[in-house]
């Protein structure tokens, strides 16, 4: 699925999804065609569109679960010195609990110290710029300075439990 707020995008968007081709002529039953911009081989397989929409009747349990366990992250992981949880406080927006991200002293300590304890975490991405194709490390980027060596991701999906989250908080106000 592509959303875009700009219908002007919507023949790059097209375009792009194919190798770059218009196929636009193709259709009118013409295939005479130059590509003159990079595109990819985005369209999705029958099968993923189906399970795409199957998986829509699901959304609003699965977002409402997640952001269950958000919350208890937010109450559990709350007043634990040296780790910060990132996304919370706000009243003017509701968190997607896509992830859960924290800011931790000692991030190395922190997952070594979970992975004793059979709890996954991971950092998950790197900043864009650590890659030569976006054009390098940059150092105007104070905020992903700060945070870059310190920011970890704990689990959250749909086959964790309260439970899970329950220790998983115990475990972290251990200290490590």
């Amino acid at each position: 699925m592509l959303v875009y707020q700009d219908t002007a995008l919507q023949p790059k968007a097209e375009r792009i999804r194919w190798f770059g081709i218009d196929r636009s002529n193709k259709q009118l039953g013409a295939w005479e065609n130059d590509i003159y911009e990079v595109g990819y081989k985005y369209q999705m397989t029958d099968i993923g569109a189906a399970m795409g929409l199957a998986s829509l009747h699901e959304f609003e349990h699965t977002l409402s679960y997640r952001q269950k366990l958000f919350a208890l992250y937010e109450s559990g992981l709350k007043n634990i010195s040296g780790l910060r949880m990132i996304g919370t406080g706000f009243s003017d927006r509701t968190h997607a609990a896509w992830l859960c991200t924290i800011e931790a002293d000692n991030r190395a300590g922190l997952m070594r110290y979970l992975r004793e304890n059979k709890i996954e975490s991971s950092q998950v991405h790197y900043r864009n710029d650590r890659y030569s194709v976006l054009g390098g490390r940059r150092n105007d980027l104070p905020n992903m300075d700060q945070i870059e060596d310190r920011y970890l991701v704990l689990p959250l999906h749909l086959k964790v439990k309260e439970e899970d989250v329950q220790f998983i908080c115990d475990t972290i106000s251990k200290g490590w």
